[in-house]
């Protein structure tokens, strides 16, 4: 029973560490997945921040473009002369705005009107149309006009009799050509299109204007996106399905830009697909996540799995040793150790489970190792071992004291006669031959009796007693069981000439 618990408790403890192990593994995979997907979040955040940037910087080129395209009319000494009659010829009108700004750049509309909204000249897709078409054009870009109103005013310096615009400081590693600025510049929803709106005033290189024009004339200028324009634009980007769009009709999973500081649903914006780069560190860190931990769990594995061997093996040493410590090597039966400890445990509960004490000698043991050799004699004590322990059974324990001295502790069960009965067959059981290289080994056995508690409740009052008994039994011709009564009475009578031991 105290083995099938120590193997129990052995099993328990290894099993406490596969499961330690496990929660390890389990830890691993689980910080793996935690960083992997937090890396992923934050690749998207940033991939989402970097496109935003990126389609946010596109559309400010678009409109410094058509800034500078505008710019090549409206800061012009040409185009600031022609004004000087208050219009257009029509040679400037074929030459330089339909034939260069609507056939080479694609200006849906160009628009030559004042602060006030009187127009001078309105052309659209290249076609001169009436004042009133680009007045109602106008109500788009009214707040642009007054911006650049207001730019302009604030760049006038008085100069002499006439003024001057406050120069710009030349950066000569900049690639764009020094434009003044008084420009306002939007993207704006224009004929169902979105555009890039630009108003300048019409301003001359020189920058010196005569007192006579200090009142401009301001150039609005529209250039709508074209579908080529928004290829070109995903394919620089990387991106697909870019699109000008309410804010409330923006698909699910699409990431937009604002094209003005509006903020309602119904204000426009850029918006498109992302190429979301936590697809890509998913990807390509995924395998590496399993294969660590698969790595991990087959480490942890193999560290549980030695680790229970060793603590296994351990413990089974342990026990072993704990099994030989109180056990005899040759028989396996209780050493004298063994013997001492189930004793002590007997008597303490003597009183309420009463036990016999059997002290046993084998009779002729010497003379079968003087003639057969110390491995008969072994053979005979490993057989006559088993004999015992199958007599006694669960009744009792069996122990070799030492040499040919065995003691046996049974439970009285029964009334004495049984137990005297028992002690007989132990007798007859030591009796039958042992085979042995061809031989049959002969020996017997006496044995002397003593009954716990009324022999005594301590090993120093009734071992004594057992042993007093055991001496009798040899005196009277070995082979025969005697009791600590049957000694009681000896002494009782004359004592009978003592043979040889």
């Amino acid at each position: 029973m105290a083995a099938g618990t120590e193997k129990a408790r052995t099993g328990r403890a290894v099993l406490g560490i596969h499961a330690a192990c496990a929660l390890i593994v389990l830890l691993l995979v689980a910080s793996l997945a935690f960083v992997l997907d937090r890396s992923v979040v934050e690749a998207d955040r940033y991939g989402l921040n970097g496109e935003r940037k990126l389609v946010g910087n596109e559309l400010q080129h678009q409109i410094d473009t058509v800034v500078q395209y505008q710019a090549e009319l409206s800061f012009w000494d040409k185009t600031f002369n022609e004004l000087d009659k208050g219009s257009f010829s029509d040679a400037f009108v074929a030459e330089e705005v339909r034939d260069w700004l609507w056939q080479d750049f694609g200006f849906s509309r160009m628009i030559f009107t004042d602060v006030s909204g009187r127009t001078v000249l309105s052309v659209k897709d290249g076609v001169t149309v009436q004042p009133t078409e680009g007045a109602r054009t106008l109500k788009w870009a009214g707040d642009l006009l007054d911006r650049a109103n207001r730019l302009y005013e604030d760049a006038l310096v008085a100069k002499g009799n006439g003024w001057t615009l406050r120069s710009v400081t030349i950066d000569r590693e900049a690639l764009a050509p020094v434009l003044p600025n008084i420009h306002a510049a939007d993207l704006r929803m224009i004929d169902g299109r979105m555009s890039v709106v630009v108003a300048q005033a019409v301003v001359p290189k020189s920058l010196i204007i005569p007192a006579s024009r200090q009142k401009p004339v301001f150039m609005i200028t529209i250039k709508p996106f074209t579908a080529r324009m928004v290829a070109d634009l995903e394919r620089r980007l990387g991106i697909s399905s870019f699109a000008f769009q309410t804010l409330s009709e923006v698909p699910a999973g699409a990431i937009n830009v604002p094209v003005s500081g509006c903020g309602q649903p119904a204000c426009m914006v850029a918006a498109w697909t992302p190429d979301s780069p936590g697809s890509f560190v998913r990807a390509e860190t995924l395998p590496s996540a399993i294969a660590a931990a698969v790595i991990g769990a087959l480490v942890m594995n193999f560290i549980a799995f030695r680790f229970g061997s060793v603590f296994s093996a351990l413990q089974a040493s342990e026990a072993e040793n704990r099994h030989l410590a109180k056990h005899d090597r040759l028989t396996g039966l209780l050493n004298r150790s063994g013997f001492d400890a189930a004793l002590m445990a007997s008597l303490s509960n003597a009183k309420d489970k009463p036990f016999a004490l059997l002290c046993m000698d084998l009779d002729r043991f010497k003379a079968v190792n003087d003639t057969h050799g110390h491995p008969a004699g072994d053979a005979v004590l490993k057989t006559l071992a088993n004999r015992f322990a199958s007599r006694v059974g669960t009744r009792g324990v069996v122990a070799r004291l030492g040499g040919d001295e065995f003691a046996v502790i049974i439970e009285q069960g029964g009334n004495q006669t049984e137990l005297v009965a028992l002690a007989n067959a132990l007798i007859l059981d030591a009796q039958v031959p042992v085979p042995f290289g061809g031989q049959l080994l002969c020996v017997g056995a006496s044995i002397g009796m003593a009954f716990a508690p009324s022999h005594g409740t301590t090993a120093r009052e009734i071992v004594p007693l057992a042993d007093q008994a055991l001496y009798l039994a040899k005196r009277r011709g070995r082979n025969r069981v005697q009791t600590v009564f049957d000694v009681e009475d000896a002494a009782d009578h004359v004592t009978l000439p003592e043979q040889a031991a």
